[in-house]
């Protein structure tokens, strides 16, 4: 394989992290704002222990090293928070609050999704792997990916659209990967044939997901 397909699944962006701060900052934002307010029948003093654990549980994230230890944390501390206080406050926050909160989470489980795609692909680059492990490894990261892009590329910015582009490019491009069924056993060959196939497939769902909104652009 080319240096290129390393490359290409070690690049998640790194920015990634800011959007999941942003998510946090706006729930704790929401809660200031009904701190201020006289409309929530509800003792201050909870709320503002409701807004000191979003800034504890911000803290764990800030401070740990990686984004895929940041995602854990966030799933483990402050999505069931989250869900916590969104049940809490349902009736005293406005819809477009949630909307945005809820658009952000589903922007977290596409992410979490991609980290964990990368995790399967890069077993690919262990030392003394073996053809056919290394190939069943990418090929299971691309369908995740594939399953990702289904699910969330809605919710996902142009920069991680952008990281599985350039993954699914890659596979397609390298010389390496092709299929050979006079020169490759049965496993080999079929895992690489669905890498090329599920690549392709990709890179169709995100063009017409571009033409998409294209198009809502320009009916605005």
């Amino acid at each position: 394989m080319t240096l290129t397909i390393e490359n290409s699944i070690r690049a998640l962006p790194q920015n990634s992290e800011e959007v999941m701060f942003g998510e946090l900052s706006l729930t704790k934002h929401a809660l200031e704002i009904l701190f201020k307010s006289d409309e929530a029948q509800i003792p201050k003093e909870e709320l503002f222990n409701d807004m000191l654990k979003i800034v504890q549980v911000s803290e764990r994230i800030r401070q740990a090293e990686t984004l895929r230890q940041k995602s854990d944390i966030y799933y483990s501390g402050y999505r069931p928070l989250s869900d916590e206080l969104k049940a809490k406050y349902s009736d005293f926050l406005p819809s477009d609050s949630f909307q945005e909160i809820e658009s952000h989470e589903k922007y977290m489980d596409g992410l979490r999704g991609l980290i964990i795609a990368q995790g399967i692909m890069l077993i690919a680059f262990e030392e003394e792997i073996d053809r056919e492990r290394l190939c069943g490894s990418l090929y299971t990261g691309m369908v995740r990916l594939s399953d990702i892009v289904e699910e969330y590329l809605y919710y996902l910015p142009q920069g991680l659209i952008k990281y599985v582009e350039n993954i699914a490019l890659a596979f397609l491009n390298d010389s390496s990967l092709k299929p050979d069924k006079a020169h490759q056993n049965e496993s080999i060959f079929s895992y690489l044939i669905g890498l090329k196939n599920t690549a392709r497939a990709v890179l169709w769902q995100i063009e017409e997901h571009r033409k998409k909104m294209q198009k809502m652009k320009n009916h605005l």
